[in-house]
This record gives structure tokens, sequence and C-alpha cells, in this order.
């Protein structure tokens, strides 16, 4: 058996809903895998018990299975899971690529017999009858729901498009695309003036409504500009906006308003979402509050003549800050918890100076014990003397007065600045600039703390003081985002519609549609209102269907309503029974959208009569969610441990919902729970286990295996969990704790270092978004110790570094060298050490020098190496760095696609091809490598004359002969329109990639290409087209297309922690510390505005002249999302450290100057870390460490923290380092850790040699000096042959006319009309037929001649040479035969059931009328047996199969290749097999009168057959039913007969050629000879035969025509460029596609290509 822990054995328990919390590195994609497999064997489950089989229907490609239907169990009777019923949704494709292929695996591993020795992978599983099941589920395993969330709600949603989308699209939107339709919606919003404009444009619902909100927004935002970065930062997160929609909606729902998401919202709904995280603390804190204020005012107060009245009288005034105070404390404590947080906040106000509370997270509350000085007061006077000024008491009783008084005080701060009090006195400032519930009675009107309220209704100018948002307004602004932001939408929608694409939004969209987790857009505006309000009101347990009953009970009445709701449940219902089990990965980063839509599936689902009973918990399928909510690092993706935590929670529920479920009790034991797989062989013969395992076990042998909760995974030891665990075990919360990846002293570091990162006290806000500690257990199998490391690069006595070029830039040295670039240099010098396995040294402070460490113990390799960065702003100097010291390095994005240096060039080349006349894009392409032009050629090229194209100048200029030749080749390509292989020719030829010769860049490179091809695809390949589209792209920013790279083997990885998720790696550097975080704040608002799960925040000003008004929603979003985002930033920490496996390297300084101590020589530095940073979180960290271990002396510690008390906020300290003694100690109290290795400068790596810029040139220089020139020897080109398919009917077109073929094959020409300004005149102007398409009709005559013409075999017996059976048979006339002509038409679906039958009838009568003209003329005398022209008819052959290869041989004919070097012969082409396969219609055996053998090809056309056609006068009729003379006379009489039999030669020739040919492999006594083909006319009856001159030159044309065609195919540059045709042939111009239409593109000679007229375009097609 494979061998697992306990805990992963608990996560394979199939009978209860598992939540697997699983930590950093524990395997669980392998518990995922297996969990999964053991769906599908087990036949003993939950998902089996208790809920029917899915559809079961066979799956498609059941048909190649190499093992018989016998041996395999069919789908509706294995009594597991199948692969199509088990759902295993991961976050990225590579992830779900990786789940597919251990399944795979595993699932290839098993075995239905015993295995043999020999077989080491193989797995025995008893529960599988036939190895073909394990066929059978390997090729279920195709199609099975594996994947992302996108593309399992993609597959859901296809097959139901017709029933969810209003503009049904089955094509995903280009990624570059999409940010652009995105700024072209906006734009189309802004220019709507009118209704009409607006219902153009796309948009829905009250339309005057959008243009007034969006009209407003303009004035609240600050402008057009600022609000359409609003409406933009909204519309990037559509569905997280409509999230926050329906959360408030529902929160209105939830308080007793009737708000249904239209028009203002009331703003009580608001101060209900400020007040409800502190709903239950607020009165029980604002009383003890009141308590401890109530003694600081009385404190004072019984001093009130000497510090209070005294004062008052001075400032003439009582409205203080005391008087304030006093009134809070002394009057009674609200009773409704919304009005005591701004009770709070009053009390906060009125105790400090504005500068603190706006500015520091803990504000000094009651400073010294009093209140804040005059000034400092911003115009509220404290009311209070301070100590000096009491000049009534003596300076003893004010000292101890004071004392006293500050003791009261800090019990105040303490109180206010705890995280209780920290959250209460935001959520009531918030509250109190919304909708205040006190006028400050004690506060001066002219106060400039008292905030004025800004109405909807405002002046033009902007007022003075203090402002703030009222609720009306706010209130109002947020229904207009919300109205412009849908209506914006609506425009999108149509945009994309237009375009015939979507994107995964629109599919979430639609999939929430069909789940029908909300009214489906599509009957929004049909469904009565009521209606609509009952699906869109689902409720916080979605698996429900509550919503849908109530809206068929309101529906009841709409009778179409009630059927369309009706048939909607009924497809959900079919879709929940598809599926009996989830295994959803990475569930800490599923949003609550993705979160509501998978439980959609999660519900009942109808039962029929004879399944069982559905589960007695909520929920129908066997769920197992798996995740990390330490790694819950997407909260841009609006993921949040909130959605992780909920579920946990409602799956414990559930199983204790189902522990008494009577149909599994049989699977259960108490405390236990069930590992599925069978030990031993269940009970029957054999062993389970893994073939390269002992054969025998002495395991006994059992079905499956219990797994006790209450022990811990150690095998080693007996180690009971807590019960607390074991509890959650039991509910089905299992925890997997046991790391495989990283080395164990690394791990109890981290572990020590985490329980710190996540402790409480680093909360900003109480919340459940915060991540909990999890220990991990060390299990990696190995004597090996890590090595961690801390890279803190320091300037010590910086100087001026030296300018000279043949000497290194040491960064260290240069004072105004950025934190980043210290940084990176380092990097780059540690990894060239330990690549390069270099002694590394440490400062010794005891011997004040350097001391060298111990060499490295193994090598590593550029691969092992993973570099983790939190922005890739920085990436492009890391990675210069390391190419420098000669590192491999490679990154999976570096920003902007069109920003990267090797891409410059090629859009320089495409603006030249866009615009020749642009002066800035021919220098900007002749200074780039492509051309390498250098400063004098560049100004030679700018100043001097010469006539011509930049082409023609940069030729002339040019600086060498090669740059020349690639100047005229581009050129001459770009004349032909060869857009994209002007690029391919630049790749391969030009010296771009030797300026920039790194994978990197090829990458790009090729990337742009693939992007200017996608372009052009959609625009056409117009290089105007391309190139401003790529503009466009360009003024997008890093909204653009990135640049992504696919990291190749042997170069170290640099990629950002969100990338690395999952990764793993031996060494691991994490960079940049100390600036990851710093920034949060200001990135999270650039675009003005938040978008929470519970609101939206837009930026109120309307008045761009002064500061914002305070906001009390915006303050609330703001600093929920900062408090969020720390969170997150501490889960991201985790991420990065976890990622390793053997060596740890930390990157970053708090501080950059550093010094020497001269009494201890010890590294000093001044640290006042940024808590918001990883690098606050490293120096905690360390501490938290050195705290829990009692760590004596240790540097990490500060001055006052004590052991037996918590550990308070890191403050500012002076870090002293002795980096020689920390790496044989770390003072950390981790027994496994050595130490810490501090390298804090490039000294550090002492025998580095890094070669300067210069020295590296002449390096280069010396080596190809040392070269000798290169002899050029021609390689002989290598011969080659070419096969060539073609239809028979393309001969004799492409014979007429060359140039249209040339045009087709050489140019890609796409031979259609084009009918660009009018209706297609096919279809305009010719009267519709009465008969079915030319090409049917023909169809049925070839059909009716093949199965109705008579054979006068029997008649005329015996041959002269035998015939095969299929010439012989007996054929009756039935060429008009009304049953024959039925059964002919029924094949191609006319006169059959639901057809045309006006059609059938007309279609029967005309083939009954050719019939009978075919039966009169001479081929219908030959089949009655008669004796004509001196030949009778022997056998015949109707659709005579034939297979001919003309081979063209030639002697001097090269396929050439350009070179910068000239024309270079790639291969000769010594022949061409020009291969046709196909038919001929009929083939006539025929005997002469001397009795020799003669074979003669019978070609049908029906031109003439159809409307044109008269049976009644053929003079009046068709061309081709007159004819003169003798009817039986096989030679054309008209010129129109004379017409069609020259059009068709080569094919006939071709037939009579193929007829040759088989008849030569014959015996030569056998052979029969080849008569002139000949033409059978259906319009007329006739034959039409060629004589044998004419066969003659036909085979000679045949084979020059064959020649050219093989050289067009082999080598088409070698073929010249076919004129067009002369005068005399314009009839056959007037029938090529290329000459119809609106446009001519060729024309005969002496005519004129462009637009046709009206007649012109109509005459051309009658003629044709």
């Amino acid at each position: 058996m494979i061998r697992f822990n306990r805990s992963q054995r608990l996560g394979l328990d199939l009978d209860k809903h598992i939540a697997l919390d699983a930590g950093a590195g524990t395997g669980k994609t392998t518990v995922m895998a297996e969990r999964y497999v053991q769906h599908l064997l087990s036949h003993e489950q939950r998902a089996t018990h208790i809920l029917p089989m899915g559809p079961r229907e066979p799956l498609s490609g059941h048909g190649s299975l190499r093992s018989p239907p016998r041996q395999r169990t069919e789908q509706k009777q294995w009594m597991g899971l199948l692969p199509s019923e088990v759902v295993a949704i991961t976050f990225t494709k590579k992830a779900a690529s990786e789940l597919k292929a251990r399944i795979r695996a595993r699932v290839g591993q098993t075995r239905a017999r015993p295995l043999h020795q020999d077989d080491l992978n193989g797995i025995y599983d008893p529960r599988v009858r036939e190895q073909a099941d394990v066929e059978m589920l390997l090729s279920s395993l195709d199609e099975a729901p594996i994947s992302t969330i996108d593309a399992f709600l993609s597959q859901l949603v296809s097959p139901h498009l017709d029933l969810v989308a209003v503009h049904p699209s089955r094509e995903q939107i280009a990624e570059e695309r999409s940010p652009l339709l995105t700024q072209e919606a906006l734009q189309s919003a802004w220019r709507i003036r009118t209704i009409s404009d607006a219902l153009e444009a796309g948009v829905r619902g009250n339309v005057d409504a959008f243009i007034s909100a969006r009209n407003r927004l303009a004035i609240l935002l600050g402008g057009q500009e600022r609000a359409a970065v609003v409406l933009s930062g909204m519309l990037g997160k559509s569905l997280f906006v409509e999230e926050a929609h329906h959360a408030m909606v529902a929160r209105a729902a939830s308080n007793g308003h009737d708000w249904t998401g239209q028009g203002p919202m009331p703003a009580e709904v608001l101060l209900d979402m400020f007040l409800e995280p502190v709903k239950d603390i607020a009165i029980q804190y604002a009383q003890h509050l009141q308590g401890l204020l109530a003694q600081w005012t009385d404190h004072f107060l019984a001093y009130s003549t000497d510090y209070i009245l005294p004062c008052e009288s001075e400032i003439n005034s009582t409205q203080t800050r005391f008087n304030h105070l006093t009134h809070l404390a002394r009057e009674p404590l609200p009773e409704n918890p919304a009005e005591c947080i701004q009770w709070v906040w009053q009390i906060a106000l009125a105790s400090t100076s504005w500068s603190q509370l706006a500015n520091q997270d803990k504000p000094k509350f009651f400073p010294k014990g009093t209140l804040p000085q005059v000034n400092h007061s911003n115009g509220w006077h404290p009311g209070l003397y301070g100590k000096s000024a009491a000049k009534t008491l003596s300076k003893n009783v004010r000292d101890v007065l004071h004392e006293q008084s500050e003791v009261l005080a800090e019990n105040l701060r303490e109180h206010m600045n705890s995280r209780q009090g920290t959250l209460v006195r935001l959520l009531g400032k918030c509250a109190f600039l919304l909708d205040p519930l006190s006028d400050l009675p004690y506060m001066p009107e002219e106060c400039e703390l008292r905030a004025h309220p800004v109405e909807p209704i405002f002046e033009d100018v902007a007022p003075s003081g203090n402002l703030r948002i009222s609720s009306e307004l706010q209130t109002s602004v947020l229904n207009d985002l919300l109205l412009v932001h849908r209506g914006c939408q609506d425009i999108l929608a149509l945009m994309k519609a237009q375009e015939g694409v979507h994107d995964y939004d629109d599919i979430q969209r639609l999939a929430a549609d069909l789940l029908l987790a909300r009214c489906p857009d599509i009957v929004r505006h049909t469904y009565p209102h009521e209606v609509v309000q009952a699906l869109d009101h689902i409720g916080e347990e979605p698996w429900f269907d509550q919503h849908i009953a109530r809206a068929m009970r309101l529906a009841g009445e709409d009778q179409k309503c009630f059927e369309d709701l009706n048939r909607r449940y009924a497809v959900l219902q079919i879709l929940r029974r598809q599926f009996r089990a989830f295994i959803i990965d990475e569930y800490q980063d599923t949003n609550p959208a993705h979160f509501r839509l998978l439980s959609r599936l999660w519900g009942t689902r109808r039962l029929k009569p004879d399944e069982p009973e559905r589960p007695l918990g909520p929920w129908d399928p066997t769920v197992c969610i798996v995740g990390d909510m330490k790694q819950s690092i997407y909260r841009f993706r609006q993921a949040e441990v909130t959605v992780m935590r909920r579920t946990v929670a409602a799956i414990k529920h559930a199983n204790e919902m189902e522990s008494v479920e009577p149909r599994l009790s049989h699977l259960r034991r108490e405390n236990h729970g069930r590992d599925p797989r069978p030990v031993g062989a269940g009970g029957e013969s054999g062993s389970f286990i893994v073939g390269t395992e002992v054969q025998e076990s002495s395991i006994p042998s059992q079905p499956w295996e219990h797994v006790e909760f209450a022990f811990e995974d150690d095998e080693s030891a007996i180690n009971l969990v807590d019960n607390e665990r074991m509890n959650r075990r039991m509910l089905g919360h299992i925890d997997l704790t046991s790391n495989h990846r990283t080395l164990s002293n690394l791990m109890d570091t981290m572990n020590g270092m985490f329980q710190d990162v996540f402790a409480s006290r680093h909360y900003l806000l109480p919340g459940d978004w915060h991540a909990e500690h999890q220990h991990l257990r060390a299990a990696r199998e190995t004597e090996q110790q890590g090595v961690l490391e801390w890279l803190l690069p320091l300037q010590i006595d910086a100087v001026e570094p030296s300018l000279e070029l043949d000497e290194y830039f040491d960064t260290f040295t240069a004072p105004e060298a950025l934190n980043t670039h210290l940084e990176n240099e380092l990097i780059a010098a540690r990894l060239q050490a330990l690549l390069s396995q270099q002694p590394t040294q440490v400062w010794n402070a005891e011997q004040g020098s350097f001391t060298q460490l111990p060499a490295q113990s193994s090598a590593v390799l550029p691969e092992d190496i993973l570099v983790l960065v939190h922005s890739r702003k920085h990436i492009p100097d890391l990675i210069s760095r390391l190419q420098s010291r000669g590192v491999p390095v490679m990154a999976d994005r570096q920003g902007a696609l069109l920003a990267q240096p090797v891409v410059l060039p090629l859009v320089s080349c495409l603006e030249l091809l866009a615009y020749p006349q642009s002066r800035h894009a021919a220098l900007t392409l002749a200074r780039s490598p492509i051309m390498g032009f250098n400063d004098a050629q560049s100004h030679a090229l700018m100043t001097q004359e010469y006539e011509g194209t930049w082409w023609q100048k940069i030729q002339h200029f040019a600086p060498t002969q090669h740059v020349r030749r690639l100047a005229q080749h581009l050129e001459h390509l770009a004349q032909c329109g060869a857009v994209h292989d002007v690029f391919d020719i630049i790749l391969d030829h030009s010296d771009l990639f030797v300026a920039y010769p790194d994978d990197t860049s090829r990458q790009n490179a090729e990337s742009l290409c693939a992007l200017f091809v996608n372009i052009g695809n959609e625009l056409g390949h117009e290089p105007a087209a391309l190139f401003n589209r790529i503009k466009d792209l360009d003024g997008l920013g890093n909204k653009g297309p990135s640049a992504i790279t696919t990291p190749s083997g042997g170069a170290v990885q640099i990629m950002t922690i969100h990338g690395a998720k999952g990764l793993q790696a031996p060494v691991v550097v994490v960079a940049g510390l100390f600036h990851a975080g710093k920034s949060d704040s200001s990135l999270a608002a650039k675009s003005n505005v938040l978008v929470t799960p519970q609101v939206v925040a837009g930026r109120i000003n309307p008045w761009s002249s002064r500061d914002r008004p305070d906001d009390g929603l915006w303050e609330f979003a703001k600093r929920i999302d900062h408090a969020q985002r720390q969170a997150e930033r501490r889960r991201e920490f985790y991420v990065a450290l976890t990622r390793v496996k053997d060596r740890l390297i930390l990157v970053g300084s708090p501080n950059r100057s550093a010094d020497i101590d001269p009494k201890t020589q010890e590294l000093v530095l001044k640290v006042r870390p940024s808590l918001k940073t990883m690098g606050g979180m490293l120096l905690d960290g360390l501490r938290g460490l050195s705290h829990q271990n009692s760590v004596q002396d240790s540097p990490w510690l500060l001055e006052d923290d004590e052991f037996a008390s918590p550990l308070a906020t890191y403050t500012e300290t002076v870090l002293s380092l002795d980096p020689y003694s920390l790496s044989r100690a770390s003072k950390l109290g981790i027994p496994t850790l050595e130490g810490i290795h501090i390298y804090h400068s490039p000294q550090c790596f002492p025998t580095l040699q890094t070669p300067t810029p210069l020295q590296q040139w002449h390096a280069i220089e010396k080596r190809m000096h040392a070269l000798s020139p290169p002899v050029k020897t021609p390689m002989p080109a290598q011969t080659v042959n070419q096969m060539m398919r073609m239809p028979a009917h393309n001969l004799d077109s492409s014979y007429s006319c060359p140039r249209a073929h040339w045009l087709t094959e050489v140019k890609g020409w796409n031979p259609e009309p084009l009918y660009f300004f009018s209706p297609n005149p096919k279809k305009a102007h010719k009267p519709p037929s009465r008969f079915p398409e030319a090409t049917t009709f023909g169809t049925l005559m070839h059909r009716l001649i093949e199965i109705g013409l008579a054979n006068p075999a029997a008649k005329n017996a015996p041959p002269v040479s035998a015939l095969p059976p299929a010439w012989v048979y007996e054929g009756k006339d039935m060429l008009d035969d009304e049953e024959t002509i039925r059964r002919v038409m029924a094949e191609e679906g006319i006169g059959v059931e639901n057809s045309d039958m006006e059609l059938a009838k007309v279609t029967a009568k005309r083939l009954a009328e050719i019939g009978r003209l075919v039966r009169e003329g001479l081929l219908g005398e030959y089949a009655k047996g008669g004796h004509l022209h001196g030949y009778v008819v022997e056998g015949l052959r109707t659709e005579l199969p034939f297979y001919y290869v003309n081979k063209v041989e030639f002697s001097d004919l090269y396929r050439t290749g350009f070179s910068v070097d000239g024309p270079v012969a790639l291969s000769q082409v010594d022949h061409v097999d020009i291969v046709f396969d196909g038919r001929a219609d009929l083939v006539l055996a025929l005997r002469d009168d001397n009795g020799r053998g003669f074979l003669q090809v019978v070609d049908l056309k029906t031109k003439g057959c159809r409307d044109d056609f008269n049976p009644e006068d053929s003079l009046n009729g068709s061309a081709l039913q007159r004819y003169t003379g003798d009817p039986m006379n096989p030679q054309p009489s008209t010129r129109a007969e004379k017409s069609i039999l020259e059009q068709h030669k080569l094919q006939l020739t071709l037939y009579s050629l193929a007829l040759e040919s088989m008849e030569q492999r014959k015996p030569e006594s056998e052979r029969r000879t080849i008569l002139p083909p000949s033409l059978l006319m259906g319009a007329s009856g006739r034959i039409l035969q060629m004589n044998s001159t004419e066969y003659e030159e036909a085979k000679a044309t045949f084979s020059q025509h064959l020649e050219w065609m093989a050289q067009l195919s082999a080598t088409p540059e070698t073929v010249q460029e076919p004129p067009a045709l002369d005068k005399d042939n314009n009839h056959i111009c007037k029938s090529c596609p290329f000459s119809r239409g609106d446009i001519r593109l060729c024309v005969s000679e002496g005519e004129t290509l462009g637009p046709h007229s009206d007649n012109e375009g109509i005459t051309a097609f009658d003629q044709s």
C-alpha cells in the first residue's frame, strides 16, 4: 500500500465530507490524487450508498479500447464512481495537468491480479475485476472534470449557452484585447449625450437615470478623468462589484429594509455594516471606558477652582474639551451599540490632538495625564490648566496630582489602544463622519475639527473649513456608481457580442444564471419584478433552493414565467445528478462567488422512485476541500481566509448531522476514520501491496482499515493529539502537519518565527480574516542540516567610487546607490560564490576582521535556486547583475512586453512598415541592433540628400554589405505584403540576438511576433492596423501584454511570491524583505475606488482645488482593507519561507548605513522597521524566537523585553551584531540550528573575480582578433523529393487562368468574390432556383446514372478479355423509374419527411426528363447492346476509383533561401510526385469489329439542366440542349459543345491516363486500348468525344501544365508571376471570383482594377 501518515489516511475517508487543512509541504497533492482514485475504486463509500448514479453515458473514445467489451464492466454496473462523476478543481492549469497526470499514473498502477515479481510498480487491488476495467477508467479520465474553476464553469455552461446567453459566443477574448475593449467601453459611455445614443451603445434599463448618474459622478469625483479612473477600477473588478452589491442588498433585507438594490441605499445599512464587527462588545467596552473616564474627570473636578474655572474664565468660554469629556462621563451611556461606538469616538476626538489621531496607530491619548496643549488643540481649547499654570496649588500637591492623573490616563490609553478599542474607535469615527448622532455642543462652531456636511446639492465654489460627506450624498454616490457601472457593463457586453467573444467574467455570470444563483439576465426584463427579486436573494447558504421556491410561488399566476423557471430548475437538477463527489484544491484562494457557484451543485438532486433517500445533511455529493489558510494570498481576486473558515464550519456541521446516518453505520467505528484501501487482499487471495515490497504480508486481510483520531502522525512515538484536534478530526477537519519538504532545523526555526508572525498581538484590527499558526513537524528523513543566511547589505564608510572604466564599480561604495541595488549586488555575489563553491567569510568582531566560514558541503546547480521578489520592478537590475557575474538566470515575467529592450527594435520596424515616411521609425530602426548604424552613419542617413524611400536610404548608407542585403530583402518582403516574414527574417538573420543573446530575449521576441499574428488575424494583416493596435496596447502600461517566459533548465529562476505558490527549491532567496509592504496603502487606493466583499467605496471630492472631505465609508473601507492587506502580507511571508528545502537566504536591511563600534567592533545599525514589511516580521520573528526560548544576551531582543512578560510592539532600537559569533550560535534557542550566516558586504566573498564591462569588452575583442576569417565552403544542397496532391477539377481551372491559381497558392488569396459595399449580387439580383444547388443536383444525376443505367454485358458476351464482376453486373434501365429517383433523392434528404415537397416534385420530374434524354442518346443505345460507329459495349463501370501518380522530374531546380551573404541553395528538387486520387463517372469497355478491346472514359456534366433547361422547346432552353446533325454522332456540333469539351480536356485526359496506367499493370495480352475520352451532356443526352489529334495535343498540354504546377509547388519563388489574360479570354475572367464582386482584384488585359459599377457587377454575375 502507498505509505501515508495518519493524517493523510484520515484525509482518504470517503464516508464524510473532509476539510484538509494542509500546511506547506505536507503532501496534499498526493492525498488528493489518492482520494480521487479511491472514489473510483471503492464500492463502499458515502456516495455509492446514499446517492443515485449519474447519467453514465458511454464516453467518446471507448471504441479504441484494446480490451473486448465482455472483459470490461459496463459503466452502469461499475460499483465505484466514474471519473465523470468526480469533480476536481485546482487553482492553475499547471496544477490541473499535474493532478490529472498523478491520477492517471496511480490508476495505471492498479492490477486486477496478484503481482508478478518483476512488476515493480504495480498495486494489486481485489476490488478491480478485470484489467480491462483499469483501461476503461484511464480512457474515461480524458474527459473527466479535472480543471480550474474557470474551465469547469465553461464546460458546465457550454451545452446550455442558448438557455442563458443573450449573445452566445464560443470564442475567448484575447488577453491583450480585453483592457482595450474596457477602455473603449468607458469612452463610449462618456460620449453618450441622448437616450438614443445610450440605447445604441447597449445600455439597458433606465437610460435616463444612467446619463444623469454619469454626469453627477463627473462632478462629485473631481472631473471626468478621475471618474473614469474610478469606473475603470470597478470594471476591472466587475464580478466583485456585483458581489458587494449582492452583500449590501442581503444586509438591507436582514435589517428589515425594503431596498432591492434600486435607488439610494438606506444609510442605516452602512451604519449597520460599521457596527457589525463590534455589535456584541460595544456596550460593554463603552461601559468600562466610561468608568475610567469618570475617574479621570472626577480627579480634576475635585480641583476645579484651580484647573478648570480659571481656565474657562481666561478664555471666556465653556466650550472646551474637558467639559465635553465631563459631559460624556456623567451623562447616561447610550443603550444602542451604534450610539456607543460614536460615543467612544467623541472621547478619542477630545483626548488627543488631530495629528495623533490621523498619523499614529496608537495615539497618545490624555498626554502627560491631561489634554493636548493649546498650540496642539486645533482650535478646541483643552479647558484644563497645565501643571505649571495651576498657581493656586503648591508644587508638591501638583506633582502628586499629576502623577495620579498619569496613572488614570495610562489606564485610559491602555483601554483605548487595545485591539477592541482600536476597532471600536475606528468604526465610531466612520459612523460619526457618515451620520453624527451628536452636534458636539461643547465644541466651538469655528473649531477646525468640526466637520460640516457636504450635501447632494452644493455650491460650485469650494467652501473653507473641515468637511465631511453626508449620508445622503454618500448613498447617492454609491447608487450612481453602481448604476453607471451596470450601464458600462451593458456597453462592454454589446461590444464583446459584436466581436463574438467572451471573457471569464461572462462565463461566471452565465454559470450563475444556469445554476440559478441569481435571476438569469436573459429573462431579467421579462420575469415579473417580484420573481426577479426572489431569485436574486439566494441567502447565506447557497446550496439551498428556498429562493427558487419563493420565486415559483410568486410566478404562479404567470404561466409562461412559471413554466420557464421550472424548465431551468429541471436543468439544474440534471446538472446536480452528474456529480457525486467534489475535491477542491487551494480552497483558501476561493472567493465567495466561486464558493456560491460550486455549492449550488451540492444541493438537492431530483430522485427517481427506486433511488435511495437523500442524505441527512444539507449536501448531496461528498465534498472535500483542501487548503491552507496561511497560504491565502490572492485578495486581489477577493479570495479571503473567511471563505475557507466558513466552509470548514459548514463541513463540520454537515458531518455532525450525518453522524447518525444508518446506511453508513457498517463502515464506521467510534473515534476512527476509515482508510478505504484494502489491506492484504480484502478477504480474498493475493496481496495488496506495491510491487517493490515483499510479496507476502503478515498484515491480516481486510477490506479496509480504520485509523484512530487520537494519535499524531509520528509513528516512532505514541503521541496523542489534544482534545480540540481530536474533535476537529471527528467532524472531518483534518490537519496535515508533517512537512516532507524542509530540513528539520530550518523547519524548527520557521515554526518559532511563524508562531510570532501569526500571533494576535500583530492584528491591526480583529477579524476572521487572520490565519492561525500551525506547528509543522519536520518529516523529511535525512541527516542533512539546513542553512539559514541573511544578506544584510550595509554601507560602512561609503566613499565616492572610482570612475575609471577599467576598475570595477563597487555599488557598496556609492553613497547614492539605492537599497535595491545594494541588495541585488549582494544577491549576485552570493549566488556566484554558491554556484562556484567559493569560500565565504563574515565579519568577526572579536578579531576586528573577516573570518572564513567552512566550505559548503555539496554543489549547487543554477536550477536549484529560486529567487522570490515581492515586485517585478527591480527584476531587470537583478538579472543584469547576475548575468554580469556569469550566473544564468531567467524570470517568469519581467513587466510589460512592449517595454522589453529586444522588442523595441521590432516595433520600430513595424512602424516603418506602417508609415514608410516616418523619420522617427527609420532612425530608430537604423540605430537598433537590426541595422547597427553608429552615430556618424545615423547622422548621414538623416542629413544627406538621397532620392528614394527610407528603406532605400538605409540600403545606401548601410554600414556593411550584409546590412544592405538585409534591408533590401526586408523592403522586398514589405512590398509583397509579407509582414510577418519581415520579422522572421529579422530574428533569423539580423544581429538582434547578438545584442540580446539570452533566452529570455528570444522568448520575448517570439511572443511579440505571435502577438502580431493574433492581431493580424483579428484586424487583417495591414501594417498600419497592427502598429496602431500595438500603440494602443503600449498605452495600457502594465495592463498591456506581459513579458511571460518559460524558465529553461540550467538557470536561476526569479519570480514573485504569488508565482512561486506550490513550488519548492533546494535554495530559496527571499529578496526585498524591508520593501515588501511599504506602499500597500497607496497602491490600494490608487484607482480611487475600493471594492470589498461588503461594499464599494469611491473617493468623493467635488472640488479638486482643496483637500478631499472626510468620508466615513472610504475611511471604513480603507482601514479594513489595510488591516486585511497586512494580514495577507504575513501569509505571503509564510509562503515565501516555506518554499525552501535546504538553504534559506533572506535578503534586506532595515537601514542601509551602519558603523563598526570602536569598542566592540560589532556591526551597529539603527533599526526601526515598518511592521508592515516582511523585514519587520523577520526581526519580530527572530525576537519572538529568542523570547520563546528565553535566550540570554540575544541581540534580537529589545532592551525592555522580559521573558516573563508578553512582547510589546517593536520599537526603534540599535542592533549590534557579531556575524561570526552568530554563525556559530544563532541566539535563537534552536538546538539544531548551528548558526545564521550574515553577509553584509561583497567583501564577504573575497575570491570572486568580477570583470568590468570594459574588461569584458577587451576580452571579447581579444578572442575576436584571435579568430581567423572563416573559409566559406558551400555545402552541397540536399536532394529532396516532394509529393503534391491535387483534385482533378483543379486541372482545367488552373490551366484556363494560371494567374488565378498563382494568386491563390502563392499569394494566399481567398478565392471568393469581395462583396464589400453592397449585398451579394448572387443573392440580391438573381431569382432563387426552383431546384437544388448545382452541386447537389449533379450528385443526384450521377447517382441516377450509377444505379439506373442498363448494362449490356450479357447481350454482347463474351468479352474479348475478361472483365471484373463489377463491370458485368446485371443492370436494368431505370433512368426514369419513379422509385429509383425517389431513392436517389432520399439519399440527399430530398422528398423525405419534413422536407420541401414542392422541391422534391420538380426535381424528380427533371431527373426523369434527363434520364430519358440519356436513354435516347448514344449512351442509351450502347446500353441497349447496340452496334454504333463500329463498337459494341461489353461492360461498363460506374464510379471507377483510380489512383494516379504523375512523376515530374527536374535537373537544376533549387530551393533557395535568404542570407545576408546572398541567396543560398537550401536543397535540390529531384522530382515532384503529383498524386490524383478520385473516381471516374463512367468507363465503357468496348469491342470493335475486328475483335479488339477498348476502354473509354465518359464524364457526366449537368450544366444547363436546371433553371435554364426547357423540356418543351430546346431551341429556347440551355445552349447545351441545342445541337446540329445526327444526335448519335459523338463529334461536337455547336460552339457551346466545343467550348465545354475544351474546358474539361485536362480532366478527361487525366482520367484516360489513369486508365492507361491501370492497363499497363496487366499482362500485355489482357490490355485494352484507351480511346479518346468523352463527355455525357445531361442537357441533351449526347456524348461528345475528343478526336485522336485533340487527345494527343491534350496529353502534351497536360504534361506541360503539370510541370508548371510541380515547379510552382516545389519552388514558387522560381516561377514568374503569370500575366493577366488577354481580351479574347475575358469570358474566363467574368467567371473568376477575383474579378467578380464589388472590388475587382484581378482583371483581363486592358481592364481596370478596383470597384465595379452596379451594372457591371450584375452583368458579370449573370454572364458567369
